[in-house]
């Protein structure tokens, strides 16, 4: 078995060097700590406990059918993804397979803005971890800090923050293994509430997932299209990150063939817990009007719901505190999970000398055999919108990462429709779409194109106020109402939309470091040479 193992290792290190990368990372993952930092990227605790005031204050119960819109249109997208991830299992996943089969632009600003937007991610993702903290211990997030100028709710995010980094600072093990036993909790509980929830709390019958008379009323044109689209958003800012497992390919054992196995398993179990769950809430509310009017109070009606019919105690708690310790932890291994990806972008875009301080980003450090480095730099970067907008601006802030990652896969799947279009793939890899991968990559862009509109066309007359209120309040907020200084807002920016705003400050500041910097002339730096027999690791 130990030769096997060993056999294993070093194909997998010769299929990287194919690729013209010398292998450093510790390469030790298996499938299932492969497949659990995408799951725990995704997270559905996470975004169903963050997300549940728009789901149900907006969407009303038929939200959840967004949940199957969604999960169809990324696996989609997930297909593509884990061909690729066969092919190439590297670190950095759609910025190298977007370079490798289109050219070195587009995949130099498919990295660029998925670092960005991962980089907020973590931000947003670490600021929630206080949130669910205050629910559980009734902390007053607004409350002065030991640091005078931050509040208790900044100030403990920026704790997670700095746990986070030291956790990815000292290698992949210690990552993966408190990851494993985070999605471990994460999945047995979802199922087990939704379960639990379906069997002894169910007070609505199934066909009110059907009734959209609660929220209807918030547009001109009734429910369809308009209503429903905004429900979908518990989904949308959900469901991605799957690419994670490929990011890791080259810490996982046998990556041609665990990458994509996890990229598939963690958006499929997703699915199915998620919908489970989703399910079993929507049942299990008393009164769905009540619940409707909790979320359009920016209220937490899945933890109510979830308090109000687990009453049973388990050692002084309930189960419905239960839940939130639950919330607690997913919270946390998704921090990691995030963390732990854009360190694996940061060091892939600058180990080929195509971010700022490259080299430093690229090290590995030895005796860890992880991108120390970039951890910190992620870090460092995560916590500076703590520092200049505080952690409420983070959720929206989130919208606009969210939307910005779809943008980077749309980017990546473009490349690779043009790449197949010419041909690709030239060889075969353990997983492949073979005659139906041109149809899953059109379809991933339709899929793609269509929600990107989705999350940032909302300010039109045809929404009536619903549209205005939606893009000001509940999904997109000008910068002037959101960024500050000081504790102060700076009310006296222009009223840009968080999202337009995050893309086009990403944009404009790539492309004049893309021009002043020489990146198309540039050669890939700290990288062997690639073999050309692959007919695959030649940039066009």
């Amino acid at each position: 078995m130990e030769s096997s193992h060993g056999e294993q290792i070093a194909r997998d290190d010769a299929h990287l060097r194919s690729l013209g990368i010398k292998p450093e990372l510790n390469r030790t993952l298996g499938f299932i700590s492969n497949f659990a930092v995408a799951f725990s990227y995704i997270s559905v605790a996470t975004g169903s406990f963050t997300q549940q005031a728009v789901a149900i204050g907006v969407g009303g119960p038929p939200f959840i059918w967004g949940w199957f819109i969604v999960i169809i249109g990324q696996s989609f997208v997930a297909l593509n993804f884990a061909e690729l991830a066969s092919h190439f299992p590297v670190a950095g996943s759609i910025y190298q397979w977007s370079k490798r089969l289109s050219n070195r632009t587009l995949g130099w600003f498919t990295g660029w803005f998925y670092f960005w937007a991962g980089a907020l991610t973590v931000t947003a993702v670490a600021a929630t971890v206080p949130y669910v903290m205050s629910s559980l211990w009734s902390i007053d997030l607004y409350a002065a800090s030991p640091i005078g100028f931050l509040n208790m709710w900044s100030f403990l995010s920026i704790i997670a923050l700095l746990v986070s980094t030291l956790i990815n600072s000292f290698g992949v093990r210690l990552l993966t293994l408190l990851n494993n036993i985070g999605v471990a909790a994460e999945i047995l509980g979802m199922i087990v509430f939704a379960l639990v929830l379906l069997i002894f709390a169910n007070h609505q019958p199934i066909s009110v997932i059907f009734d959209t008379s609660y929220t209807e009323n918030l547009a001109p044109g009734g429910y369809f299209p308009y209503v429903f689209l905004v429900g979908m958003f518990l989904a949308l800012f959900v469901v991605y990150g799957f690419d994670t497992a490929g990011t890791f390919g080259e810490e996982t054992v046998d990556a041609g063939r665990q990458a994509p196995r996890g990229i598939l398993a963690a958006i499929w179990l997703s699915g199915i817990a998620g919908f489970l769950f989703l399910l079993g809430v929507i049942l299990s509310f008393k009164d769905i009007g009540a619940a409707v009017a909790e979320g359009q109070a920016f209220g937490y009606p899945f933890a109510t719901t979830i308090k109000e019919n687990l009453t049973a105690s388990l050692g002084g708690i309930t189960l419905g505190d239960l839940y939130l310790f639950v919330i607690l932890i997913a919270v946390s291994v998704c921090t990691l999970a995030i963390h732990g990806a854009t360190t694996r972008l940061m060091f892939s875009m600058g180990r080929d000398g195509r971010l700022p301080f490259g080299r430093t980003w690229g090290h590995v450090n030895t005796s860890f055999k992880t991108p120390t480095n970039a951890a910190i730099g992620v870090g460092v970067l995560a916590m500076l919108p703590l520092l200049v907008t505080g952690a409420l601006a983070a959720f929206y802030l989130a919208i606009a990462a969210t939307g910005t990652i779809y943008i980077s896969y749309f980017m990546c799947n473009w490349g690779v429709l043009r790449a197949r279009r010419a041909g690709w793939p030239h060889q075969g890899a353990w997983f492949k779409l073979g005659s139906w991968g041109t149809t899953l990559n059109v379809l991933a862009l339709i899929y793609g194109g269509l929600m990107i509109i989705n999350i940032g066309i909302w300010e039109s007359p045809i929404f009536g106020d619903f549209g205005n209120e939606l893009r000001s309040i509940w999904s997109n907020p000008p910068i002037n109402a959101i960024i500050q200084w000081n504790g102060e807002t700076l009310s006296d920016l222009p009223a840009i939309p968080v999202f337009e705003f995050f893309v086009g400050a990403v944009l404009l500041f790539g492309v004049l470091y893309y021009i002043l910097s020489g990146q198309r002339g540039k050669e890939d730096t700290g990288t062997l040479p690639a073999d050309a027999a692959t007919g695959e690791s030649v940039i066009a």
